[in-house]
């Protein structure tokens, strides 16, 4: 029976004697097969394994828009991955100098304690500045394995010394087409040997974080623009607001408050002021009439300002219609005076806008920054030019509103006067020059009114004619003089005894006086002509002539309910025939025309 060979030993004999046919025909071994398949397969796993990092990466990156998470999710995960001590970002400046960006990096324990760390650290690069982002402009990485065998600078060394770099990966961060950046991979304690994975890997971050800071950018920018809107937005409804505040009141006081509240609102500034100019001091000359300020900033209200060089250097030009806008008080070529004026207030930016009123500078629109510099937007300065605009149309109007209500004052004035005037004149046309009571004019005026109103009412309205006794031997006695005062004297006395204002006493003409008395009916208007005769011989004015050596008067009455059917002519004449009656009785007595077809006598 023929002897088994263990299958494990046969197989091992063919190998070799497979292998041996292949070196003869020179061809890969199956060992060498088996090496390379075993070196591919794991390359392969590493690729999936960066691949799969870099696609963990950059999901991490896209879940996010802030661009300090994104950075420091991505340092971390990259440093990690690449199995180095630090990963940073370093960001290009206009000048294409930089800076490490302190809050995009992460740094493995022991080593986080560099200045890289919690500021951003200023590297300036020489050759980076001179040539512009030098080979990353062309899109190409660096690779140093130790610093020390890259045959670089002296002056290089040292600065990488510095912050103890030893070997590093760097690739180049776009956006679009500009460059940003550099994204570094440093090893600190000892040199490094790159592989090309990782470096593949860093340049897949690198642009990964370029899409990011691109969509960052763009997102800031909408959310700008957004912001832009909503302020821009607000200020011109706050400038519709005052605009219909100018137009509806002319109150300037009110004015100034809402405007120097709403604008400071609007523009978020410190302080908004509106000075006036003192209209004799040639712009040299004024005070804060008006303002909004901050609690921790002074008032600037009340304080008088003293600036020649305003006045006599800048006023033309803002009568002109400039108006300054000031980022940095510092840096704008100001005359020593004029900054010690404005630091008085806190000032460190403004922009001042002129108020105009008519053709004349009448003050200023100031919006003052005091915390810090600012720089002021076209938006901004904009709204503030439509709003002294408009504060100047508010100016104008309240000026010419005030001209006019002065006008119109004015002019109330004259017509007081004028009615006034009027008053006299009418009082002098209705008073007897001598007496300064109503004359036969108004007397005729108001005896005719009296008839109708006693005619509607149906009462009784009575008429008193009066003369005084002798009067003619009296004046050529004691001359025409003395006559006068004598009828002043009787005309004040007979006042007197009226007691109803509707009652009116009147001069009829000459000696002759006339008592108007309505609502009164026969036997009261002989009461009142007999307290008359009485005051007047109680007198005692001296007449040699007169009865009793005496001035005496004559009275006759009439008393009707008027109508339609009688005249004031007929009322008139039975006081007159009355008054003649008393007379031919031997005067200084009264007689009631009723009395008269009756055997008459006084009483």
């Amino acid at each position: 029976m023929k002897k088994k060979i263990p299958q494990s030993i046969s197989s091992t004999i063919s190998r070799k004697i497979i292998n041996q046919i292949f070196s003869l025909l020179k061809l890969p071994t199956i060992d060498n097969l088996e090496t390379q398949l075993h070196d591919k397969t794991e390359q392969l796993e590493q690729i999936y394994a960066q691949q799969k990092a870099i696609y963990r990466v950059i999901s991490k990156i896209r879940a996010s828009l802030d661009l300090e998470t994104i950075f420091r999710t991505t340092t971390k995960e990259t440093c990690r991955l690449l199995g180095v001590e630090r990963v940073s970002v370093y960001r290009f400046n206009e000048d294409w100098g930089g800076e490490f960006v302190g809050d995009f990096e992460f740094a493995e324990v022991g080593w986080d304690e560099l200045e890289f760390t919690d500021k951003n650290t200023v590297w300036n690069d020489c050759y980076l500045q001179k040539h512009q982002g030098g080979r990353y402009r062309n899109n190409e990485t660096l690779i140093v394995k130790d610093i020390y065998k890259a045959e670089l600078s002296q002056c290089h060394i040292e600065i990488l010394e510095q912050f103890h770099i030893r070997a590093y990966a760097t690739a180049p961060i776009f956006i679009k087409q500009k460059l940003w950046g550099i994204l570094a991979a440093y090893q600190h304690s000892k040199p490094h040997e790159w592989e090309t994975s990782a470096v593949i890997f860093l340049t897949q971050i690198a642009v990964q974080l370029g899409f990011a800071v691109q969509q960052a950018e763009q997102l800031a920018e909408v959310e700008q623009q957004a912001k832009d809107l909503q302020a821009a937005s607000q200020q011109q409804m706050i400038l519709f607001n005052l605009i219909s505040e100018i137009r509806e009141s002319l109150d300037l006081d009110t004015l100034f408050k809402t405007t120097a509240k709403e604008v400071r609102k609007a523009l978020e500034s410190d302080r908004v002021g509106i000075f006036r100019f003192n209209p004799e001091s040639n712009y040299c000359y004024g005070e804060f009439v008006s303002e909004s300020v901050l609690p921790v900033y002074d008032s600037a209200l009340s304080i008088k300002v003293n600036d020649y060089c305003f006045g006599e250097q800048y006023a033309i030009y803002y009568q002109q219609g400039r108006m300054q806008v000031l980022t940095d008080i510092y840096n704008a070529g100001l005359k020593d005076c004029h900054i010690e004026v404005l630091e008085q207030f806190q000032i460190k930016a403004q922009i001042i806008m002129p108020l105009i009123m008519g053709s004349k500078l009448w003050g200023l629109l100031c919006i003052h920054q005091c915390e810090n510099s600012r720089e002021w937007t076209p938006a901004e300065i904009r709204f503030v030019k439509q709003l002294a605009a408009q504060f100047s149309v508010a100016l104008e109007h309240s000026h010419l509103l005030a001209q006019t209500r002065l006008q119109a004052n004015e002019l109330g004035h004259t017509l007081d006067a004028l009615q006034e005037a009027n008053l006299k004149l009418e009082r002098l046309a209705r008073l007897d020059g001598l007496t300064q009571i109503p004359n036969r004019r108004y007397f005729d005026e108001f005896l005719d009114q009296e008839w109708r109103r006693m005619a509607r009412q149906k009462q009784f309205l009575s008429l008193i004619m009066l003369d005084v006794d002798y009067f003619k031997l009296y004046n050529d006695l004691y001359g025409h003089q003395e006559g006068d005062k004598c009828l002043i004297k009787i005309a004040h006395t007979a006042q007197e005894v009226l007691k109803c204002p509707a009652d009116l006493l009147a001069r009829y003409g000459g000696e002759e006086f006339a008592v108007i008395l309505s609502n009164t009916d026969q036997s009261r208007a002989c009461e009142v002509a007999a307290q008359i005769q009485s005051a007047i011989k109680a007198l005692g004015i001296p007449h040699p002539s007169g009865k009793g050596q005496i001035v005496t008067i004559s009275l006759g009455i009439a008393t009707q309910i008027p109508s339609l059917t009688r005249t004031l002519h007929t009322f008139i004449g039975q006081a007159d025939k009355a008054l003649y009656q008393a007379k031919q009785q031997g005067r200084d007595c009264c007689i009631h025309f009723s009395m008269i077809s009756q055997d008459v006598k006084s009483f």
